[in-house]
């Protein structure tokens, strides 16, 4: 009878043992799965690839003839990172303005005091200053210009960048 108990508690061991030993397996995930790539997992989590970059869609920029009339001009505030200086500029919707002390040249294409984007269409939704924007093209020789949209109740928005100047909407000037 000891011999019994004996052989049936090695033989418990050598099995809980063996358990120990029984490889663990991974679930198997489906193709396509966000962790997977080319049918192999990549251990992150994380999509194989990202999606491209949305295209840029040209919009028609409509001003009606009632902000027309009533913005005649913008007033920029143009700073030198440099010399650690802000001024504030005049400018009359469809005129430039150059630099002082610089090669770079400002020209301001459009005023919106109420900016809205559709899908085809820029335009103002009021003549009132409730999301006023401007767009400018920003150029200096040797640079590619700049083409965009200065936004005075948030300026973070699509900045222009440069390493010497910060050029900043500050509002519309009415007639």
């Amino acid at each position: 009878m000891k011999k019994l108990l004996a052989v049936i508690l090695v033989s418990g061991l050598v099995l809980s043992f063996a358990g120990c030993k029984k490889k663990e397996e991974k679930p198997q995930l489906p193709p396509g799965h966000p962790s997977m790539e080319g049918g192999m997992p990549t251990g992150t989590g994380m999509p194989a690839a990202m999606p491209a970059a949305m295209p840029k869609i040209d919009r028609t920029v409509t001003v009606s003839k009632e902000v027309s009339t009533k913005w005649s001009a913008v007033k920029l505030a143009v700073e030198d990172k440099v010399a650690k200086t802000k001024k504030e500029y005049t400018i009359a919707v469809g005129s430039e303005l150059a630099v002082p002390n610089t090669k770079v040249k400002v020209k301001v294409l459009a005023f919106l005091p109420d900016f809205k984007m559709g899908d085809k269409e820029i335009t103002s939704l009021s003549d009132k200053s409730n999301n006023p924007a401007v767009q400018v093209v920003v150029a200096e020789p040797g640079k590619e210009d700049w083409k965009g949209w200065l936004f005075s109740l948030n300026p973070s928005i699509h900045p222009f960048s440069h390493e010497k100047l910060a050029i900043t909407l500050v509002g519309g000037v009415s007639k």
